[in-house]
């Protein structure tokens, strides 16, 4: 069985779209440096207008070991001037029993993949 994370962001105003871009950036950073699977990552939207991130680990996974890669520690910061992290719990879904996302699908395929 896999590990997932899931991070929840809360967009600056006008900044969702980017804040999606970079986190489709760190997913590639993070896939090259072999610390996530090939598997897409799920990247969602709140009712509330956050964006809830979804990836699957690889065994060398460790927030720490990702923070060594340059280019992953360089995207986190890009994306820390566009959004602030959030507690899963402080999102609305979250006291639901079923958390109900609008699923962002209009991404291109990872360039690795390609």
């Amino acid at each position: 069985m896999a590990t997932s994370i899931i991070v929840g962001y809360r967009p600056f105003p006008g900044r969702t779209d980017l804040v999606i871009a970079i986190l489709l950036e760190v997913y590639e950073a993070m896939q090259r440096a072999g610390l996530i699977t090939a598997r897409r990552p799920w990247i969602m939207r709140s009712e509330g207008g956050n964006v809830v991130a979804a990836f699957e680990m690889t065994n060398e996974y460790s927030y720490a070991a990702s923070e060594k890669v340059r280019e992953v520690a360089a995207l986190r910061a890009r994306l820390m001037g566009v959004a602030e992290r959030m507690p899963l719990s402080a999102l609305h879904e979250a006291s639901q029993p079923y958390a109900e996302f609008e699923t962002t699908t209009e991404y291109p395929a990872p360039a690795i993949a390609r």
